[in-house]
């Protein structure tokens, strides 16, 4: 059973471009982990410095091995400054 995970991420004010160009950069390596069946980056309408990342993993396991990624330690350090806070995670069994 599949696991999807919706990411609501807040750019702190007026940062939201430099996060985006972050995430895009991010997005392709994300893509190549071996569990990672879609990922992909949503823009709010309403909010500019608001994004949900919309996922879709194999199981928990590789949910946890991704958060685990050297790229991803590297992109919290990187560029973990630009967010307002911790993403807020809503995880569904699909």
């Amino acid at each position: 059973m599949s696991l999807l995970v919706f990411a609501t991420i807040t750019a702190k004010p007026g940062l939201g471009a430099d996060l985006k160009a972050a995430f895009l950069g991010l997005i392709p390596q994300v893509r190549a982990e071996a569990a990672c069946q879609l990922y992909e980056l949503y823009e709010s309408t309403e909010h500019p410095d608001q994004f949900i990342m919309h996922e879709r993993w194999d199981d928990e396991a590789g949910l946890a091995a991704h958060a685990s990624m050297p790229h991803m330690d590297a992109f919290k350090q990187e560029f973990g400054g630009l967010m307002a806070g911790p993403a807020e995670l809503t995880s569904v069994h699909q």
